[in-house]
């Protein structure tokens, strides 16, 4: 009777042989599966520490244009993993109620990360004071202002219209709400004026009767006439 072999012979001598285990070939598969197992452990292991170190910083919620004065509805927070060299240069959530009534020293797009250079306090330059101007969006070119712009402003009197300031600098602009309309007294700029200035704009604001008239590029109102 010829009986069937199972596995492979391997030649020891004249007439013997030395039959390989079978089961060699499926320890190393499992040794691998194993190995394989183990590192995959140990990456999961980076991926949630990794995760457990993001930080929450200020990313901007909004396309901000240069110019705009900030709201706290301007901002929100977003986590990331970054090192710390990076996450110097960005501004901590924990900081963000710092940055509203900052004015944007340039454009910065929705979702934006935001640094500390990417603001600037809203005060006049050459040493003239700022001031806000609270007046409604129809009277103020319907809000199509924006910081750098140049602006009239004429008070409307009993014994008959009046300029105010002549060619003021814009420094910057409250934000229109998404549906393009603000209620009475929410619009405002901030201009440049010096401390007379400052004044008559008072005075103006006092009695209610204001009108804003951009003049940037326009003939200065001491050259009419």
């Amino acid at each position: 009777m010829i009986r069937e072999q199972v596995g492979e012979a391997t030649p020891v001598g004249p007439g013997r042989v030395r039959r390989r285990n079978p089961l060699t070939r499926v320890s190393a598969a499992h040794l691998l599966m194993l190995l394989a197992a183990v590192l995959a452990f140990a990456t999961n292991l980076v991926v949630l520490r990794n995760h457990d170190e993001t930080r929450a910083v200020v990313v901007a919620a909004a396309n901000l244009p240069a110019g705009r004065l900030v709201e706290s509805t301007h901002l929100r927070a977003v986590e990331v993993d970054v090192d710390d060299a990076v996450y110097s240069k960005l501004i901590p959530w924990t900081q963000a109620s710092a940055l509203v009534g900052q004015v944007t020293s340039h454009p910065i797009g929705e979702g934006v990360l935001i640094g500390m250079t990417d603001f600037r306090d809203p005060s006049g330059p050459a040493g003239l004071r700022s001031m806000s101007v609270p007046i409604d969006a129809e009277h103020a070119v319907g809000g199509e202002l924006a910081a750098g712009d140049r602006i009239d402003l004429i008070l409307v009197g009993d014994d008959g219209p009046r300029y105010v300031l002549a060619s003021a600098e814009v420094l910057a602009v409250s934000s229109i709400g998404e549906l393009g309309a603000l209620a009475s007294g929410d619009f405002y700029i901030v201009v440049a004026v010096d401390a007379e200035q400052a004044l008559l704009v008072a005075e103006a604001i006092r009695d209610g009767r204001i009108e804003v008239v951009r003049s940037t590029g326009a003939v200065p109102v001491e050259n009419l006439g």
